[in-house]
């Protein structure tokens, strides 16, 4: 093979640590408040967006900065923060769920960090410590429609109720939800078939992938 000019200064990306589901230790870093519009009645409403990192006490500590570094090395205009956990701000008028969501994590904030009583200012919530119940969840690629698992905090709890919580259920792209051994068996499954097909279909004097010379 010929070799092309700048092979050497090409950066790869490398996928590293990956975050273990369940339960984790987390801080804020940051809290902002964005303005948004509903795709349901096509009103404006207002999310609180909580930048956070894994805190000093967590086994995958600084896991989120860690990942920032490595991307910005990578691609350094594309890069973003991936640790950010969205909710909505509940008005007089919402629906029940959107209420009890908002004060769960309120609550969990303050059974997490002795002394801090919840006083409906915004940035006293900069580095307090809540806990993250993380798990899949799959999201439905709008250019090609393939489906993606992504890891993200499914459940807000205080740091002393996650140290033995169990990995959620996965959510679906279709909004159902399934245990997670159960979807990683299906997972499994789904690839033994369709290695199997592959190999069966292989044409004679094409070289499998258990075959190849290097």
């Amino acid at each position: 093979m010929k070799a092309f000019s700048g092979y050497d200064e090409i950066k790869v990306n490398e996928y590293g640590e990956r975050l273990k589901l369940g339960g984790h230790y987390c801080k804020i870093l940051a809290i902002s408040i964005q303005k948004i519009i509903s795709k349901k009645d096509n009103k404006e409403y207002e999310q609180l967006v909580v930048k956070f990192d894994l805190d000093s006490d967590d086994e995958q500590k600084d896991f989120y900065k860690n990942k920032f570094v490595k991307d910005s090395e990578t691609d350094a205009l594309n890069a973003k923060w991936k640790g950010i956990y969205k909710l909505s701000i509940p008005e007089n008028n919402s629906e029940e769920f959107i209420k009890k969501n908002f004060k769960t994590f309120i609550t969990s904030i303050e059974e997490s960090n002795p002394g801090y009583k919840w006083n409906w200012e915004e940035n006293t919530l900069v580095g307090k410590r809540f806990g993250g119940v993380f798990g899949i969840e799959e999201f439905t690629s709008p250019t090609n429609g393939d489906t993606i698992p992504l890891t993200k905090i499914r459940f807000i709890r205080s740091i002393d109720s996650i140290k033995d919580c169990n990995i959620p259920k996965v959510k679906l792209a279709d909004n159902t939800y399934i245990d997670y051994n159960e979807y990683i068996e299906k997972k499994k499954s789904k690839k033994e078939t369709n290695d199997n097909s592959s190999n069966n279909n292989s044409s004679e004097g094409i070289l499998g992938d258990d075959e190849l010379p290097f």
